[in-house]
């Protein structure tokens, strides 16, 4: 990597966006909240991983202050929120790396994008030209600290790619079917021999944030108080209980674990409305999503590969084709 040119893989989903570079030898990784929210004159401290960002006259805190009903719900990923990740992401690479002091850095990235915008030319070079900014030098702030960069290229891949260009030799003679669990979607294509078939390039609108919503939704009817994203996001993470003043609502339980069953269970049915049969094909899951349903898919389908890295995998194969990319300009 020379010393102003910068390669940043980047995944921004609609709760995490994960970025991946290599500084010498050695692979780094960053993670924070896509959640953003515009501000004016805050006045309390930021706390570990949030970020207030300054551009374009705006003022926005990014991370982890921002509350979870602040995730972006739309499918599009040309938006302002999107935007500022990304470039939240590269001014992160940017301080690690000290580049600023060879000159304005040249920026190399690749990104993500849904499976219904990659297959769309129209919109993917949308999204593109948006994020580039027109490949004019881009200022923004960051924590009171101003950083100025250029995007040269920008790579726009598929979500559902996981490690197929990281191990690409396990793959090379296989037929997979992939499927991405993200916090809004869920992506899927099955891949032959690392060539991805077309007409199995579907997605659906049925991430951990909706599951969240129906469980959020479910638990308010039933005990008839008001139970929010953030409540939600608190139960799943500690003992799966709903406790109202204090007090263990025993029922609850099963009610979220019959919700999530019914939630994997309609994922499958999707798949297989889209024509997947998973015949002679094996069953490869990543993204965030896919580590928290776990056991809920191997009980559906036991051969099932849960890829641990499954956050990052994506990102990971997203750098090695933009270093490969690179390599042939």
């Amino acid at each position: 990597m020379k010393q102003n040119k910068l390669l940043i893989a980047i995944d921004t989903g609609k709760s995490a966006t994960k970025v991946v570079t290599k500084i010498g030898d050695n692979i780094e990784r960053f993670l924070f909240k896509s959640k953003v929210m515009e501000i004016s004159d805050l006045g309390v401290d930021l706390v570990p991983n949030s970020y207030i960002v300054e551009y374009q006259n705006k003022s926005f805190l990014i991370g982890d202050m921002v509350a979870e009903n602040s995730c972006d719900f739309q499918v599009s990923k040309s938006t302002h929120n999107h935007l500022l990740c990304i470039y939240l992401s590269i001014c992160k690479v940017i301080e690690k790396t000290n580049a600023m002091q060879y000159g304005v850095p040249n920026v190399a990235i690749a990104i993500n994008c849904p499976l219904n915008i990659y297959k769309n030319k129209i919109l993917k070079n949308e999204y593109q030209s948006f994020i580039q900014n027109n490949s004019n030098i881009i200022s923004i702030k960051v924590n009171d600290k101003v950083f100025i960069f250029k995007i040269s290229s920008i790579l726009v891949l598929p979500e559902a790619i996981g490690p197929l260009f990281i191990r690409s030799s396990d793959f090379r003679d296989k037929k997979i079917t992939l499927i991405d669990i993200g916090s809004l979607n869920i992506n899927y294509c099955t891949y032959n021999k690392l060539v991805p078939e077309l007409d199995t390039m579907n997605i659906a609108n049925a991430g951990i944030n909706i599951l969240r919503a129906k469980i959020a939704e479910k638990l308010t009817s039933t005990f008839g108080i008001l139970v929010n994203d953030s409540d939600v996001q608190e139960i799943l993470s500690s003992d799966g209980y709903l406790y109202i003043a204090g007090i263990k609502m025993a029922e609850s339980k099963e009610i979220i674990e019959k919700l999530i069953n019914l939630h994997v269970s309609e994922m499958f049915n999707f798949s297989r409305s889209r024509g997947f049969t998973f015949n002679n094909s094996a069953l490869f899951f990543v993204g965030g999503g896919s580590l928290f349903l776990k056991p809920y898919i191997l009980a559906s389908y036991p051969l099932a590969v849960i890829e641990e890295d499954g956050q990052f995998s994506n990102c990971l194969s997203f750098l090695n084709i933009l270093e490969v990319k690179n390599n042939e300009d």
